[in-house]
């Protein structure tokens, strides 16, 4: 499951995510691309659409503050073109997760798969990708530029991941359920934390550090994004017909502790559904699912998650930076 497509931290927190300056530079970078790109008008116009169609812009920012927390200098160029390497490959890898998930809406419009077609929306998933690296090589550091790719490699293996789960025939465990989280949501966020501090003096343990607080933060986020896609109307979505994660019979980790939790009779209709691809309401699936007490379970994952991310900043000297960073990452709390 994808995060903007649905309820995401950002939409669902953002009276509470206030770090205007930090927002609007990278808006303006974001918005200054086409003078760095290779590619035409029509092209650069679309790229354009993509990036400026909303979006709270997280992972350039944890990228941008954890810079500034190793280093006590103010962002630059630099670092602004580092930073936003990653939202560009963020919105590249949305635009295939629409086509993967079949999801109408991205952003209160239609997904540009649908908008454009699917051969549009794959060229420019390309374009945006060698944008990304483009923008990484201008930092001149090479284990930033490695570290994108690492990056992309592990969101693309992610689909090839959730694709084997999604046709096996047995249930999955909450460790694979994790490990796709990690590959598809937690990746991006490693590689903000970790190309951040490389930009400063870092350690290697301060980036081994920074890694796992990525990793914790992604975790987090997706499980949170999964609670408020179970939670929340079909309406509050920005998108029509049933909640995707169900109709697309996605084993969340969610639906896994469910399993686990619900009666005999419940988890009989949770396994047709889920691993023997029976037909059943929606709204029962759902209902089974936030009656189990699944759901509880989940807060209390979240809350740990965000603890030990939290544990981790602490590890770093007290600065606005970091004082910014364990603001976000609370914002992670249901």
């Amino acid at each position: 499951m994808n995060i903007d497509t649905r309820i995401s931290l950002i939409r669902v927190t953002s009276n509470k995510l206030n770090f205007p300056l930090e927002v609007d530079q990278i808006n303006s970078y974001l918005s200054d691309l086409r003078n760095h790109s290779p590619y035409d008008d029509e092209i650069n116009d679309l790229i354009d659409h993509i990036l400026q169609n909303g979006g709270k812009r997280i992972r350039p920012l944890i990228c941008l503050l954890s810079f500034e927390m190793i280093s006590n200098e103010q962002r630059n160029d630099t670092s602004l073109a580092a930073a936003c390497s990653l939202e560009v490959i963020h919105n590249a890898s949305l635009i295939i997760d629409d086509i993967f998930d079949k999801d109408i809406y991205r952003r209160q419009e239609k997904s540009f798969y649908l908008k454009y077609s699917t051969f549009a929306a794959l060229s420019i998933s390309y374009s945006l990708s060698s944008l990304a690296l483009s923008l990484a090589s201008k930092t001149n550091v090479i284990e930033i530029v490695d570290e994108l790719i690492k990056a992309i490699h592990t969101l693309s293996t992610s689909l090839f991941l959730e694709q084997k789960f999604r046709s096996g025939k047995n249930k999955m465990t909450q460790e694979e359920a994790l490990q796709l989280i990690d590959r598809k949501t937690s990746s991006l966020f490693e590689a903000a934390s970790v190309i951040g501090v490389l930009l400063g003096n870092s350690s290697k343990k301060d980036r081994e550090s920074m890694k796992l607080f990525g990793k914790l933060f992604g975790r987090a986020f997706q499980l949170k994004d999964d609670y408020f896609n179970l939670t929340s109307e079909q309406n509050d979505l920005g998108k029509s017909g049933v909640w995707t994660d169900i109709s697309n019979r996605i084993q969340t980790y969610i639906v896994l502790e469910a399993m686990d939790l619900v009666s005999p009779n419940e988890k009989e209709i949770l396994n047709d559904y889920y691993i023997d691809k029976k037909d059943f309401p929606t709204e029962k699936i759902k209902s089974i699912l936030v009656n189990s007490g699944a759901l509880e379970i989940v807060k209390n994952q979240i809350s740990h998650y965000i603890s030990e991310a939290i544990a981790i900043l602490n590890m770093f000297s007290k600065s606005p930076s970091r004082d910014k960073l364990i603001e976000i990452t609370n914002l992670l709390h249901i």
